[in-house]
């Protein structure tokens, strides 16, 4: 018996040594091949046992300028060199006979020669370039090959760029309407789908039954980049998504998807029922599939070995649009499986959305694969509705799908910002005067493909009943409206599976599918109306101001001092003026405002902080001519006159800061302390005014001018001090700051947490900074106005000589009335309108009634305009 299991390992050992020295490519277990000239360095029978991975052959492209780590098999305890282009490492593998290198990033070039070796085995690989590498998978129109394009007669033939090089996995069976013998679904079982290939370059006979869609985004890629690209292609006609994700991340985020995967509805029917037809014959109940869960990854994305990659396009989806819900699930999942595979949690993923045909449930998914974009990151997508066929799944113009995708590669990855990466993609709507005004990412040139008018808008009301709109461009937006539709809640564009929809940008790239609806509000506009009258008794205050203290008293308006450039403007040199004169209105049901002087403050004064009591108007703080100053007042109303009492004043001058009223308490925060911007925070009690101001800790954070606040009930039912926004100028050892985000105070705890940014309705961030809060009901918080965080940051950094001359819309101050809910802690846009996009306005709530009281349309330029927003019930 020894003797016999002595001569079967010799003739093993034999037998393998033979096989390996023979060939020069020598198949694996899921049939992808290797691809080296094997040299054995002695001639006594050895176990060959040196390995890499498959992707490693003849003509390979390596990735550039990134640490490159190259790992494989040897004997335990074997020495293992690599090199490449002069460099060269000495590993040993260890007891399980793993080794890794990683070499220094290498430039682009080539061609080099890669070797790796023990002491008794050498792996070459000959004509290998250093370049960009990039995997494009999917189902069949993304295995759609070259010749079958539209195109092919031109790009086949000028297919010919030996610095492209292709490694194209093709199924060795395609799933085509048969049943498969015995032989086939027993290599399925053992992963062994795909042929065995290597790396080829691109000429006209390799480029023909390559993907068209993979070669136009690889040759453009080429054409811009000017340096070596390495395409894997890995796709299967008919797969549905979750074939390529890893099982482990099904069984645990998924596992319902695995579960007696041929009767579950999860999954695509045509995909169930060709499966049941190509495995008919099976005996084995665990018969395996490449539609099956995990089945895709594990014969053709795991056996990649990690091959280091530049990113990922991705066209597939066709074998998933019966259930976007799921595919929602399946698409972050898979990202996340692959982009883990890899160990690059950021690994570029460009991806196609589906075209038009007449399927019905095609609207829906395109519209979800859009919103995908949003939810995973350094994604970007690709619309190919323009070319869809409205009967063939497989539309053959597949050039502008590939060079689209190209796009997003040079614009996100490359940094290539002047090619623009996409057509218009949706970024909000506003619904208002019987309109809907849609903005767009990458919307720079708003136009019809054809120069025909815009087709393929409908807007409905609250009905859902659509009709056909006219859409106009109109200041970088589209206005869409029908005049038989008096309150468009719905908006959809491209809403057809087979669309004509003609909507692109400057670049000639087309929108994509949307749908959209007006929002719930958390508080509802009744009306904004802008108010008449003004006082007139001082002709430079008539002219408006910034900075007043404002409030109600004895149930009137007031308003109170506030500073303009009344004769030279500041953009000249001229000075600023600031003012003391009181004056009151009654509150009309019209728009008229009658004023009336009833007093004078005891100094000239602007930039502070007032709030109003039930005993009159506290006035806190600010500057005038003299510089900053620490007072504090109350102001009442009796008999058409002011009377004017002075409280504690502050420990510090404070000016430019925000305040807010809890209870009885008088909370002022941030502000220029002691003439330096500051996170300052002090307490005054008004029920015991002789205890004077109290400092409490500061805010986190960089200090903050111009913040804005509001006192309102948190989550538990708790009173609590909320603060957003702000700025600093740079001093000496501090760069200048603008701040979007906030902070809350709760006494109770006497601690200060974070808060959300204040986003827009596009979820972009929005300064407050100079703006205005005020609480509403008992969990919101409506803000508005403020300066444009980019343009404003900018000047803080370095003000330009003319930054003072320009038009005010050149600033983009806000103009969105944003509402904020402490308990849901998410933001809303509920209006817009240029009549509160200002700086340094006061903020007054009189019932239902909001004043917006004067301020700055720009730095330097003051309005005499009092803007009413009414609040429905």
């Amino acid at each position: 018996m020894r003797k016999v299991l002595f001569l079967f390992f010799s003739l093993f050992c034999c037998t393998c040594l033979w096989a390996q020295k023979k060939v020069k490519a020598a198949g694996i277990g899921n049939g992808i091949t290797y691809g080296a000239e094997i040299a054995n360095r002695e001639k006594e029978s050895y176990p060959v046992c040196l390995q890499v991975s498959g992707l490693y052959t003849d003509n390979m492209v390596l990735q550039r300028d990134t640490p490159l780590k190259i790992h494989g098999k040897a004997n335990a305890g074997e020495p293992v060199s690599v090199s490449v282009a002069h460099q060269k490492i000495t590993v040993r593998a260890d007891d399980n006979g793993c080794w890794s290198v990683q070499l220094t990033p290498l430039q682009a070039g080539g061609p080099y020669t890669l070797s790796i070796s023990t002491g008794k085995q050498t792996l070459s690989y000959k004509n290998v370039l250093i370049g960009e590498v990039w995997l494009c998978s999917g189902q069949s129109n993304m295995e759609f090959m070259l010749k079958q394009a539209a195109t092919a007669q031109t790009d086949v033939s000028e297919a010919n760029d030996d610095k492209l090089r292709l490694f194209d996995m093709k199924a060795r069976w395609r799933t085509d309407a048969v049943a498969w013998d015995a032989s086939v679904l027993d290599s399925l079982n053992h992963l062994q789908y795909y042929k065995p290939t290597v790396w080829t370059s691109c000429t006209s006979g390799t480029a023909a039954s390559f993907s068209a869609v993979a070669y136009h985004f690889g040759k453009m890629l080429r054409d811009s980049l000017n340096v070596p690209v390495g395409l894997i292609c890995n796709a299967v006609g008919g797969s549905p998504t979750e074939a390529w994700i890893d099982r482990r991340t099904l069984e645990f985020e998924f596992p319902a998807i695995l579960h007696d995967w041929t009767k579950n509805d999860l999954i695509q029917d045509w995909v169930r029922e060709r499966a049941a037809l190509n495995i008919k014959y099976a005996t084995d109940k665990r018969q395996r599939h490449p539609y099956e869960p995990c089945y895709l990854f594990e014969s053709g994305i795991r056996p990649l070995d990690k091959y280091p990659l530049k990113g990922i396009v991705w066209y597939q989806g066709e074998s998933n649009a019966h259930n976007k819900e799921a595919h929602e699930k399946l698409f972050k999942l898979l990202v996340d499986s692959w982009r883990s595979n890899w160990d690059e949690p950021d690994l570029p993923f460009y991806y196609v959305q589906l075209s038009s045909i007449d399927r019905p449930s095609w609207t829906w998914f395109r519209d979800s694969q859009r919103r995908l974009m949003k939810c995973v990151s350094n994604t970007g997508m690709v619309v190919s509705s323009d070319q869809g066929d409205s009967l063939d799944v497989h539309p053959a113009n597949k050039k502008p799908i590939g060079e689209r995708l190209a796009y997003w590669a040079l614009n996100r990855t490359y940094g290539h910002e002047d090619v623009l990466p996409s057509g218009p993609l949706f970024r909000c709507a506003e619904f208002r005067n019987g309109a809907v005004y849609v903005s767009f990412d990458y919307g720079d040139g708003l136009g019809s493909v054809d120069e025909a008018p815009l087709c393929s808008f409908e807007v409905a009301e609250e009905d859902g009943v659509y009709e056909p709109a006219t859409a106009v461009v109109e200041d970088d937006c589209l206005k869409v409206y029908n005049t038989n539709i008096k309150n468009p809640r719905f908006i959809r564009y491209g809403w057809q599976p087979f669309t004509r929809a003609n909507l692109v940008n400057k670049a000639g790239l087309p929108a994509s599918t949307f749908r959209a609806a007006a929002p719930v509000a958390y508080v509802t506009i009744d009306k904004i109306s802008r108010m008449q009258g003004f006082p007139q008794e001082d002709k430079d205050f008539a002219k408006g101001v910034s900075a007043c203290f404002a409030g109600i008293a004895a149930g009137q308006l007031l308003i109170a001092g506030g500073c303009n450039f009344p004769e030279i403007p500041a953009y000249a040199g001229g000075a600023k003026k600031y003012y003391r004169d009181i004056y009151t209105a009654l509150i009309p049901k019209d728009s008229i405002l009658v004023w009336q002087r009833v007093g004078q403050l005891p100094q000239a004064m602007a930039y502070g902080v007032s709030v109003s009591t039930t005993d009159g108007i506290i006035c806190v703080g600010g500057m005038n001519e003299r510089g900053a100053l620490s007072v504090t007042y109350r102001i009442r109303v009796a008999d058409k006159k002011a009377i004017v009492e002075t409280l504690p004043s502050l420990p510090c001058t404070l000016d430019n800061m925000t305040g807010a009223l809890l209870g009885n308490k008088l909370y002022v925060a941030g502000g220029n302390k002691n003439g330096k911007a500051s996170n300052a925070f002090y307490c005054l009690d008004l029920e015991q005014l002789p205890q004077g101001w109290r400092e409490l800790p500061a805010f986190p954070g960089a200090p903050r001018v111009q913040p804005v606040s509001a006192a309102q009930l948190d989550a538990d039912g708790q009173l609590c001090f909320y603060l957003w926004s702000g700025f600093a100028a740079p001093v000496e050892g501090r760069a200048a700051s603008l701040s979007v985000d906030g902070y809350v105070y709760s006494p109770a705890a006497d601690t200060w947490t974070p808060l959300p940014e204040v986003v827009n309705e596009a979820g972009e961030t929005v300064s407050l900074g100079g703006g205005v809060a005020t609480a509403w009901g008992k969990n919101l918080i409506i803000c508005m106005g403020g300066v444009d965080k980019d343009i404003f940051l900018r000047a803080l950094q370095k003000t330009a000589a003319d930054y003072l001359t320009h038009p005010v819309e050149w600033y983009r101050f806000n103009k969105r009335i944003l509402v904020y809910d402490v308990r849901l802690q998410e933001w809303q846009t509920i209006a817009c309108t240029p009549d509160t996009a200002r700086a340094g306005a006061a903020l007054v709530i009189c019932g239902k009634n909001i004043f917006c009281i004067n301020g700055e349309l720009k730095p330097g330029v003051r309005t005499p305009g009092i803007t009413r927003i009414a609040i429905k019930e």
